[in-house]
């Protein structure tokens, strides 16, 4: 009898932490690109890429560059 109403106990609990699990809020979107007014940046095109960084575009020489390697590689 000890160890039905012990297995009870643990099942009660066991469904009662997945019900509140799954009614959890999600968690909120932070990607600043889905919010209103959020800038969303164009990564350089291949021809970009092979051109070259310069000072006046929209990325610093560390993205560009991480960004190009990434699109040569994805060939």
């Amino acid at each position: 009898m000890r160890s039905a109403v012990l297995t009870l106990t643990t099942v009660t609990f066991a469904l009662a932490a997945v019900c509140a699990a799954q009614t959890s809020p999600p968690t909120p979107n932070t990607n600043p690109q889905t919010k209103p007014g959020g800038t969303i940046v164009v990564n350089p095109t291949e021809a970009e890429c092979k051109q070259g960084w310069k000072a006046g575009m929209r990325w610093t020489k560390d993205q560009f560059d991480e960004f190009c390697s990434r699109l040569g590689a994805s060939k």
